[in-house]
């Protein structure tokens, strides 16, 4: 019986509420930079093209090949906000192009190989890009193109009036263009215009059945409009299309908000469990394991994770309640 009362005290210290998305926010994931390489033509680069991501000074940060359809991505630490992005491939000049992440954590790269007079340029590889993304990029005129590559340059700098004006050209150019209109929820994310984001997420995902950030920003969007169930669903297909994408871990955690908020902590459990696992340096993420923890009556796990928002963020939005619960949670432990 005691222990029965136990879990009940210390699950009613809970404090339940939950940070905001992430993915809809674009907040505590560390810089994100998303790179697309392509040829002349406007196809993209093969696979295995190297590029590398690099401080101001020249420092190498980190570095990676393209897929099969001309992209890779880097997500670098925030302590620094101006990088320089550059791809390599034999018969073609370096191409690159600089980045500031000053007032944003995304940015995306856009670099094209130009062919060396007189080189032999390496055959494409017969799987290079893939048959969803080849096929949709071949399409895409280049007025349309150029507004897209606008509105990314717009976002970038945070000016979402801007970038939205440029993806709404884009689409209004072609209208099957899946990479535009996931561009343009993620701006109506970021403006807190839900209903606006699932609708173009949701044209995004008719065009393109594999748009994982689409799968992902339309939980994001579905979970601030209480349809928790619907951000469960998508959310889902986004991480089993690719459980490795970048924003993997947001999406795990966007996973265990909504079923948090279907009452299901047990499902809850895993999803928080990897998305703190996989970027322990997000602050508010902790929040929702401490939450978890309760739940399960884990009180000294709880506190450790509510410790550990304490230490990421002091001044946090949260920190004046953790500071208050964490003494009623050890009262609780004391009378166990």
């Amino acid at each position: 019986m005691r222990s029965l009362r136990w879990l009940a005290l210390i699950g009613s210290l809970a404090i339940l509420f939950l940070p905001p998305d992430v993915l809809a926010q674009g907040r505590g994931l560390g810089n994100q930079v998303q790179v697309q390489v392509r040829y002349p033509d406007g196809t993209p680069a093969s696979e295995g093209v190297f590029v590398e991501l690099d401080l101001e000074n020249g420092t190498v940060i980190q570095q990676s090949q393209t897929d099969s359809s001309g992209r890779c991505h880097f997500t670098p630490s925030a302590s620094s906000a101006a990088y320089l992005v550059r791809a390599f491939q034999s018969g073609y000049f370096e191409a690159r192009v600089s980045l500031d992440l000053q007032n944003t954590h995304f940015g995306n790269a856009n670099l094209t190989l130009k062919p060396i007079p007189g080189q032999t340029q390496p055959a494409a590889s017969k799987d290079a890009a893939g048959p969803t993304v080849s096929a949709i990029d071949l399409s895409v005129p280049e007025s349309a193109r150029k507004e897209y590559d606008l509105g990314q340059q717009a976002m970038e700098k945070r000016d979402l009036d801007g970038g939205i004006a440029h993806l709404m050209k884009a689409v209004n150019l072609h209208d099957q263009f899946p990479q535009a209109f996931t561009l343009l929820g993620m701006a109506y994310n970021e403006q807190k215009r839900w209903k606006d984001a699932e609708g173009a997420l949701e044209k995004a995902l008719q065009q393109d059945a594999k748009a994982v950030e689409a799968y992902f920003q339309l939980g994001a969007s579905l979970n601030q409009q209480k349809d928790y169930a619907g951000a469960v669903k998508a959310l889902d297909k986004g991480l089993q299309l690719n459980p490795d994408a970048p924003d993997a871990a947001a999406a795990h955690y966007e996973f265990a908000r909504a079923y948090m908020a279907l009452g299901q902590w047990q499902d809850a459990n895993p999803h928080a469990a990897t998305a703190v696992a996989m970027r322990p340096d997000v602050a508010s993420w902790h929040i929702l394991m401490g939450n978890i923890n309760l739940k399960k009556g884990d009180g000294q796990g709880a506190i450790y994770e509510f410790q550990t928002y304490l230490k990421l963020d002091p001044t946090g939005l949260a920190a004046a309640s953790i500071h208050d619960v964490i003494p009623k949670i050890q009262a609780a432990m004391a009378k166990k």
